[in-house]
């Protein structure tokens, strides 16, 4: 039995949930609930090796803010986590290049320490061996394993890897640290669903190949019960594991704990997990009381995904999350867990807005940019049209992944006419206004992304704006949530961009038309830099009430906001910026943030629609 960290204990089993793990005293929203360790394990993806260091998992530092504007999308997945690569506690190595094992040569470390406890838990206990006999052979046959996944902007200035695929890499590690197998030994695997002929899990052949990769590599005997239980092993992997991914910061990977496998699901949870680097952060999204069970969200945006899928590219990673109706949700988690979630957004088949008013402490937007989510200030579909919506989202609820997808390699770069097309699909979501509503709710960080690649950043920052408005606070309720605080972080980027005198000067060439003069005149009028300063103070502030500082969404904030308070000449823009973060509630505090950060956004985001409609309409 897995032994649970301080702050929960285990609950009693039941028939149809199982084991459940339970608060250990009460939690206010966004505590810490629990920090998982080891036995765990925790590796990057194999296309990522050559910059990510195999024990601590920091990356290798990542190219600029400006480079990576806009990698960020909203209702994506992206990843899904939002982990850090430990080391420097910043997510990056600090500067340091990664220099590879002298024995595999295939992985790489960020300091003689990581190295040597790497060395201790798993690479010299046959990994080491297992991944240079794996990858001569890769490198043999003229073909990196890792050539089969599309790197990434940060990865294609790297030569990939010749070697094992990451499932087989993960499989490795378990069987080289008995202490590791006796662990997930306990887990629930679904091992006869994976021998069904036509099941949704992978292929048998594909397992049998990877259970004899593993067993082969490591020198053991490839017998009938040995390939079994390997099999088994990959089994448990898949429906335990956590998916590191996370485009936005370069990271990937696995993350398995047998303890925070234990942790049950709901669509509406009352938890969420951060990985930090080896570690799993259990954070309450809700107040919750002794003695209540923690639920986190198996589809949702910190939740565990699937790992065949994830590694071995088989199915879109990102394309389910708990935006979807009911019928996506259950399906997804009936695909890959082998349950009917009865829980009670899916017993009354709640949509996303209704949702969002029964979750407590809305309150807390205060100090947000959707300051007021109470029913008098609530944006709901228009009633008259909801009836025909579930029908629509029934038939059009995966049309569209999101821009995660085609980052992570899985598909090619949303084009014009992809995005026109899906916005012309989408007619009836946008005439009921429910724009919070997949799939129509992915359309617009999709654009985003696309103008930013196009170099039309006063588009792009305008379609920030509106998710930030208009999506995300109905998706996420809480501010501190993790897809609500990158979004921020992309609107800060764009403002600094924008105020630049050479970004101006680019962006002139998007203005062949009145509607991009209007916008950019719009922003002329704006102190952009004190709207981004102050969007990084609460960027700020929702990251330390719900996060590590170790997390790099709150590095680089804290970076950003370093520049910008360095620059010369704006002493009276920092003083009266300081003061609305020591007193947001104050009534000149209050005036000043509405002014300077509220209504320009709002002006921003009316821009949005017609936008997209100018764009993706013709």
């Amino acid at each position: 039995m897995p032994t649970l960290p301080a702050g929960v204990t285990l609950g009693a089993a039941t028939p149809a949930r199982g084991r459940s793990v339970l608060a250990a005293r009460a939690y206010g929203p966004g505590d810490t609930i629990a920090t998982f360790t080891d036995p765990c394990i925790a590796i990057p993806e194999s296309s990522h090796l050559m910059f990510t260091c195999h024990y601590c998992l920091a990356v290798e530092t990542p190219p600029s803010p400006a480079s990576s504007l806009g990698n960020s999308s909203s209702g994506s997945s992206s990843s899904s986590s939002s982990g850090s690569g430990g080391g420097s506690g910043s997510g990056s190595s600090g500067g340091k290049k990664m220099r590879a094992c002298q024995g595999c040569k295939t992985s790489r470390y960020c300091g003689a320490a990581c190295q040597k406890a790497d060395w201790a838990l798993a690479h010299g206990r046959g990994e080491c061996k297992a991944l240079r006999r794996g990858g001569d052979y890769a490198a043999a046959h003229r073909r990196s394993y890792a050539e089969d996944y599309r790197r990434d902007e940060f990865a294609l200035r790297l030569r990939p890897v010749a070697t094992l695929p990451t499932p087989v890499r993960a499989l490795v590690q378990v069987l080289a640290r008995p202490e590791m197998a006796a662990a997930v030994a306990e887990l629930e695997g679904h091992l006869e669903r994976a021998r069904t002929p036509g099941s949704d899990h992978s292929d048998w052949t594909d397992l049998v190949l990877q259970a004899q990769a593993a067993l082969h590599y490591l020198g053991r005997p490839g017998s009938s019960n040995n390939v079994t239980e390997a099999i088994d092993i990959i089994c448990k992997l898949n429906v335990n594991s956590f998916n590191r991914q996370d485009e936005d910061v370069h990271e990937t990977g696995i993350y398995i704990n047998p303890a925070l496998a234990m942790v049950n699901h709901s669509c509406l949870p009352n938890a969420f997990v951060e990985l930090v680097g080896r570690k799993a952060v259990l954070h309450a999204y809700r107040a919750i009381k002794e003695g209540e069970e923690i639920e986190i969200s198996y589809i949702g945006k910190f939740a565990s995904s699937p790992f065949f899928l994830v590694m071995v590219s088989l199915t879109l990673h990102g394309t389910v999350d708990t935006m979807l109706p009911r019928w996506g949700r259950r399906k997804s988690l009936k695909q890959q867990y082998n349950f009917d979630c009865a829980c009670p957004r899916c017993r009354d088949d709640l949509n996303i807005y209704q949702v969002c008013q029964i979750y407590p402490h809305l309150e807390l937007n205060s100090f947000s940019l959707a300051p007021d989510l109470s029913r008098d200030n609530f944006q709901e579909p228009l009633l008259a049209q909801l009836l025909y919506l579930n029908e629509f989202i029934q038939s059009h609820g995966y049309e569209l992944p999101r821009h995660s997808i085609y980052r992570s390699g899985l598909c090619e770069k949303y084009s014009r006419y992809e995005l026109r097309g899906g916005w012309k699909t989408y007619a009836p979501l946008r005439k009921a206004e429910a724009y919070a509503m997949v799939p129509l709710a992915w359309a617009f960080p999709e654009a985003s992304i696309y103008f930013s690649e196009e170099g039309k950043f006063t588009y792009g920052l305008a379609i920030s704006c509106f998710v930030a408005l208009h999506i995300d606070p109905y998706r996420d309720p809480m501010p501190f949530a993790t897809p609500r605080i990158k979004d921020m972080l992309i609107i800060a980027k764009f403002l600094a961009h924008t105020a630049t005198a050479t970004v101006a000067s680019s962006t002139s060439s998007e203005n062949d038309g009145a509607l991009a003069t209007r916008v950019s005149e719009a922003l002329s009028g704006m102190d952009q830099l004190t709207m981004g300063q102050t969007i990084l103070k609460l960027i700020i502030y929702q990251s330390a009430v719900a996060h590590s500082k170790e997390w790099p969404v709150y590095q680089q904030a804290i970076d950003l906001l370093n520049g910008l308070e360095s620059l010369p000449g704006r002493e009276t823009e920092n003083a009266l910026v300081d003061a609305f973060a020591k007193n947001p509630s104050g009534s000149e505090e209050m005036r000043f943030f509405k002014t300077t950060v509220l209504e320009p956004l709002q002006r921003l985001a009316g821009f949005a629609l017609e936008i997209m409609d100018t764009e993706f309409s013709t």
